[in-house]
């Protein structure tokens, strides 16, 4: 029988870092003795190749629904049972004194030690080699305290113009066709999967050539140019690494959250997927809807136990409610899951997807003059001074009882905090601001009040007013709400907001508005100014700031610091009995 040439059409790559071996490459975790994993090694032109294949076998059962189900099926219910055995393959090439792996099959990337390999090699080959012309699919993520994923694609290959990336989004994948060829499309962002259609399929030395053409273009710098959301973020040194993990777990250990968030370093449906930090197959997992870094207080017993180590190896794995099962190919560490802020030496640093990166200074630059120059701080007037904002009640300070007594020292203004009105076709539970203030010179002042304690509280309230003015400016419904709770409202000023609140939407105009951002502090500590913001919460109030002046037109967004009486409450419990 006559022997044929063999090609594949998409093959998955990684880049391993410098000298790392293909014993190295090998996660210790993952077991290949016990998967009775097969190894081959041979040669292909000048590269020496290694190909490890092994099985994994699957077994489900009923999933919830279904057992849902039988609740009503008396004696004869339905019974699901499947085992599927799967085949994988680690395909390790080693050329130009690097080394490459190639993964097949699902559980394949698990076996690949992550620290071993190169973060970022599939983005940065892929912008490089495919330019921002001939662009497929990108997803990025906000660079806010709060990531968001954000993925588009669009129906032809368009230019990054076209896909309407913001300076607000760091660019985390990408998929594109390659300059002049249309039949090959590169996409990835650690990994790098290139896909080919048409004839011209990969063949064995097609295969090498690619690889060292890859390590060639991964070196290159062509993206810096053509791709603006990637470059504001740089590695870390390993000196600025190790010493930010010291800070980073100090922090954890005395349970400042204020500047920590937990989320899994990828796109992952809320809908499908909940999370768990074990994988215990004959015991109960406590499963988590979402993530949080309170949790990590019931991981790790007592703050000596949080090391980076630890960290490191501690891993939070998926939950499939379709299969109602924790998913022990699916987990990611929860040094991995963690992102955090930090300056040190007048740099600024982040720590996203268990790496750090230091924020470029042109773009910290940006954000600081912004805030400078643009951003409008003024002083409170003495009317509101030292309000007391304690609840005795609910043992806690609230910015509530701010907004009710600054109603009730100007009784012209309309207290919105807690109102409960509908945006479009939505729930009936927005606020729109905190207070409205028809001010003595014919101006309305929309304020948005919320007490000062950390980076995520201070981004909620930029965040928010810019969604309720955005909104307010555009929502038919929402201001035909806004309307009717003014006319039924005790303000006896009512007439006065009606009039200037027109029931059409084509007749308010934001210049007619100013929004007012009081973030309310103790006064017995010192003032804060607009500087002690957070960077990304800076970024968040600049992005927001943008917006509403120059596309919504208000006529000014002002910042004020307030001081108000607080008091610090403690709550004395009863340590449980030992068993």
């Amino acid at each position: 029988m006559e022997a044929k040439d063999t090609e594949i059409g998409q093959i998955t790559f990684f880049l391993a870092k410098e000298v790392i071996t293909m014993d190295s490459i090998i996660d210790d975790e993952a077991d290949l003795v016990g998967k009775k994993a097969q190894t081959y090694d041979f040669t292909v032109g000048d590269a020496h190749c290694r190909f490890i294949y092994f099985e994994t076998l699957s077994a489900r059962k009923n999933p919830p629904w279904l057992d849902f189900i039988n609740e009503q099926l008396g004696d004869a219910p339905i019974t699901f049972r499947s085992t599927s055995q799967n085949p994988n393959g680690l395909l390790l090439i080693s050329t130009a004194d690097r080394l490459f792996a190639a993964v097949f099959g699902r559980s394949a990337t698990s076996c690949l030690n992550r620290k071993m390999l190169e973060p970022d090699f599939g983005i940065k080959t892929a912008m490089n080699m495919c330019g921002n012309e001939e662009i497929r699919q990108t997803r990025s993520q906000s660079n806010t305290i709060t990531p968001t994923h954000i993925d588009r694609q669009a129906a032809r290959p368009s230019d990054s113009f076209v896909f309407g990336l913001s300076e607000a989004e760091d660019l985390r994948y990408i998929s594109a066709h390659i300059k002049g060829n249309r039949n090959t499309t590169l996409q990835g962002r650690d990994s790098l999967t290139v896909k080919v259609i048409g004839d011209e399929k990969l063949s064995w030395v097609k295969i090498v050539a690619q690889c060292q053409e890859f390590l060639e273009r991964f070196g290159a710098r062509d993206y810096i140019a053509l791709f603006p959301n990637y470059r504001n973020f740089q590695p870390a040194s390993d000196d600025d690494a190790n010493l930010l993990d010291e800070i980073l777990v100090a922090a954890l250990r005395a349970k400042d959250y204020g500047k920590i968030e937990l989320c899994i370093p990828e796109f992952l449906s809320e809908e499908h997927f909940s999370f768990s930090y074990s994988n215990k197959p004959e015991r109960e997992n406590t499963i988590y809807s979402f993530l949080a870094p309170e949790q990590l207080e019931k991981v790790f017993k007592s703050p000596g136990d949080i090391t980076v180590e630890r960290l490191q190896n501690r891993r939070i794995y998926a939950y499939s409610a379709a299969e109602d099962r924790v998913l022990g190919y699916r987990h990611w560490s929860v040094y991995d899951c963690i992102v955090y802020e930090h300056e040190l030496d007048g740099r600024y640093f982040i720590l996203n997807d268990g790496r750090w990166v230091q924020v470029d200074p042109e773009f910290y630059r940006s954000i600081i003059e912004f805030i400078e120059t643009r951003v409008q701080e003024e002083a409170p007037e003495a009317w509101y001074l030292n309000i007391d904002i304690s609840d005795d009640v609910a043992k806690k300070n609230s910015e509530a009882i701010f907004n009710a007594k600054v109603v009730d020292l100007r009784p012209t203004c309309v207290l919105f905090d807690r109102a409960k009105l509908q945006i479009g076709a939505g729930r009936k539970d927005k606020e729109f601001c905190d207070v409205l203030d028809l001010q003595d010179d014919g101006m309305v002042r929309i304020i948005n009040a919320k007490q000062y304690k950390d980076a995520s509280s201070v981004n909620y309230l930029f965040s928010q007013a810019k969604f309720y003015c955005e909104a307010f400016l555009n929502d038919e419904t929402f201001v035909a709400q806004i309307r009717e709770f003014i006319e039924n409202g005790p303000c006896a000023h009512r007439q006065a907001y009606l009039d200037y609140i027109k029931p059409e939407i084509e007749n308010n105009h934001g210049r007619d508005y100013v929004l007012c951002l009081w973030l309310l502090y103790d006064k017995s500590k010192a003032a804060p100014t607009k500087g002690d913001i957070p960077l990304i919460a800076q970024y968040e109030l600049k992005l927001m700031h943008d917006h509403l002046r120059k596309v919504c037109k208000f006529h000014n967004i002002i910042i004020r610091f307030i001081p108000v009486k607080t008091t610090r409450y403690t709550q004395a419990r009863k340590n449980k009995r030992a068993a």
